[in-house]
């Protein structure tokens, strides 16, 4: 990508401060239908458009942004970003690292941003203080972002919670989604972020896990399947050897042998 003749970047002397590390800042006036990646990063970066409109593209979908948003780019992500042909943006960025970072995937993909906070990350840096003054600020725009959202740190405690109470019944990643009020991308990405896996993935997890308690009570491998809320026995069947090694028969034969030789 060529940058524009109206493009700025501020380096910072990397701290390595714990919580909020920030490394560096900018802004650009982007020409009509400039774009930017596919790139992946190893820091957080923010983009707060000031003025125009732009399209974010993301695996996980496609986001439409316009002035007095911002988006955020996480890292390892690969993400492509192009200003609007008839009115393209212009936006500031701020990139960090720190523990808190981490916090940052609760965020959706686009979010309202405080105006002028990036201008003034911009405008305090000079001089030996500057990354401190910059790292002031970001704590901020923590505190404007997370205060009084301390329940997104529950999202991934409620999936789990709504899972082992209903893994008997059909469960849908969408409805899960609907009942606690997210967005089924998003809890999907932070889902997989804190926990390893899909939410998909969690609830064969529980299912599995809990199948092998009422094998091991003498049910039938039929019984066990429509009490873990699958449909048909031999996909449940297929399953459970996928994941143990054994079909659900054999894990029950193998489990009486191991009884009874103690």
């Amino acid at each position: 990508m060529e940058r524009s003749s109206d493009y700025s970047v501020t380096l910072m002397v990397n701290q390595h401060l714990h919580d909020l590390n920030p490394l560096f800042v900018g802004s650009e006036t982007c020409a009509s239908g400039q774009s930017y990646g596919p790139a992946v990063r190893k820091y957080t970066l923010i983009h707060y458009v000031v003025k125009g409109r732009g399209r974010v593209y993301k695996q996980e979908g496609t986001y439409d942004v316009s002035a007095g948003q911002a988006f955020i780019i996480h890292p390892a992500e690969t993400v492509t970003y192009v200003a609007d042909g008839k009115d393209p943006w212009r936006y500031e960025w701020v990139a960090f690292d720190g523990e808190l970072a981490k916090k940052f995937v609760e965020l959706p993909a686009v979010f309202s941003f405080p105006a002028g906070l990036i201008r003034e990350m911009e405008d305090c840096m000079g001089g030996e203080l500057g990354e401190y003054r910059v790292a002031g600020l970001l704590f901020r725009m923590y505190a404007q972002l997370f205060e009084g959202k301390s329940e997104r740190s529950d999202y991934v405690r409620q999936v789990k919670d709504h899972v082992r109470a209903l893994y008997m019944t059909p469960l849908r990643v969408e409805r899960i989604a609907a009942q606690i009020g997210l967005d089924r991308r998003y809890l999907s990405r932070i889902f997989k972020q804190r926990v390893g896996m899909t939410v998909q993935e969690y609830i064969v997890n529980v299912r599995l896990e809990e199948s092998r308690a009422y094998l091991s009570e003498g049910r039938t491998v039929e019984e066990t399947a429509t009490l873990c809320g699958y449909e048909d026995a031999g996909n449940f069947s297929k399953m459970f050897k996928n994941r143990y090694g054994l079909s659900p028969k054999q894990w029950q034969r193998a489990q009486k042998g191991q009884r009874d030789v103690t």
